[in-house]
């Protein structure tokens, strides 16, 4: 069936009352998450096919709804793997080839502060072991450091040197269960890598865990989007944007923490790895919302109505392979959303450290300037935040662009 997303609207066309009589948000799901989903599906298997990938692996979490969606479609065959990688599993298994104190801070993500807790998270520390490790030394697990002065910084220092025999022995346990894993998975030779992308640093980790463990591989990286700030071996490719084409950055950076979440499976992160008869199973954490039963239907909503918008559409034939018009939909959603866009995510949160709503939990007469600023900062969804607080019609993705020059 031949079909011109530029003459016609798929979205409308298929938009009948049986789906209108759908909650809010399978509808959300078919209208806006969909014809992204199908956009990047069909525009991944056009690469692999380009690039003669035979072997794929899409990441947990954020690659879930990838390889449900690929699953559907691949016309090349490609093996299919869905895998337990996270920036946490990876880093742990690399420290023990740290030798300085310096050296072990290298792989910690770039913040603004981190606060103690995360750093002896980062060193492999589980949250029983961080809080016991506290109270033992009187330690503060709330207190905040300058992520940009760490290096200079004494007390981390010393307390990296306290633990250090610790750090390297659970590094060096992590590593041979990764190296198992990798194995186990048939991790080798031309493989390709499908996760929502941002920066390149999954990719970065497992290339490095794999250049000092001797393991022979060459790694093609399909991301939503990926404009890396870390040394790459391998290629990588955007959907969405990459270096080559970087003009809908902004476009989907603006609500970034809300596109995470709509791709997500409703398990916990990757936390590391353990061997139970001889095989190596993930360990992950405890799903952020594991005791709100609400969130996760409306999660499983969206999701089945973005996969039964793919199983309706995945054999149009997009002419001119035009696949990023088929983002528009949830472009629109996301840079300029409307009062009722708001209150469909308005209790959805991400929990890094803190726990961060997508939309503000006040009203505007209840924030001091300061805190609205930092509030806005740390808002993973900038344009949704903003019309939740100011509520009128204002150029809101304009601010949001104009604050990001």
């Amino acid at each position: 069936m031949k079909y011109s997303v530029r003459n016609k609207n798929i979205v409308a066309e298929l938009n009948n009352q049986e789906i209108k009589r759908e909650s809010s948000y399978y509808q959300f799901g078919w209208n806006c998450f969909g014809p992204f989903l199908l956009g990047f599906t069909k525009w991944l298997d056009l690469k692999l096919k380009n690039d003669k990938i035979t072997k794929i692996y899409f990441f947990s979490r954020d690659g879930y709804m990838m390889q449900k969606a690929y699953a559907l479609l691949n016309t090349n065959n490609t093996k299919i793997d869905y895998v337990y990688f996270s920036r946490k599993s990876i880093r742990q298994a690399l420290l023990y080839k740290c030798n300085t104190f310096e050296e072990s801070l290298k792989y910690l993500s770039v913040e603004r502060y981190v606060t103690l807790g995360k750093i002896l998270e980062y060193y492999g520390f589980s949250k029983n072991e961080r809080t016991q490790i506290a109270r033992d030394n009187e330690w503060n697990l709330f207190q905040e450091y300058q992520y940009a002065t760490l290096q200079e910084n004494d007390t981390i220092r010393k307390i990296y040197e306290k633990l250090e025999v610790i750090i390297k022995e659970k590094s060096e346990q992590q590593r041979k269960y990764l190296m198992q894993y990798l194995k186990q998975i048939n991790f080798q030779g031309n493989c390709a890598i499908v996760d929502i992308g941002w920066h390149g640093s999954m990719q970065y980790y497992l290339e490095k865990f794999c250049e000092l463990n001797d393991i022979k591989v060459e790694l093609h990286g399909y991301y939503v989007g990926i404009m890396q700030n870390v040394p790459l071996t391998g290629k990588v490719n955007g959907y969405m944007y990459s270096y080559e084409s970087p003009k809908l950055r902004k476009s989907l950076l603006c609500f970034f923490g809300v596109l995470e979440k709509l791709f997500q499976s409703t398990e916990g992160s990757t936390y590391g790895y353990q061997e139970r008869k001889g095989k190596i199973f993930p360990v992950c954490n405890t799903y952020e919302f594991h005791n709100r039963k609400e969130c996760i239907q409306c999660i499983e909503e969206w999701q089945k109505g973005a996969i039964d918008f793919v199983k309706r559409t995945k054999d149009y034939a997009i002419e001119g392979e035009d696949y990023i018009n088929l983002a528009k939909p949830l472009l629109r959603f996301g840079k300029y959303p409307s009062l009722k866009d708001i209150k469909l995510f308005s209790f959805f949160y991400n929990t890094d450290g803190v726990k961060e709503y997508y939309t503000s939990q006040k009203g505007l007469l209840k924030y001091k300037p300061k805190e609205l600023l930092m509030a806005l900062s740390n808002s993973v969804w900038k344009t949704g935040f903003m019309k939740s607080v100011f509520k009128i019609p204002l150029p809101y993705f304009y601010i949001y662009s104009w604050m990001k020059k």
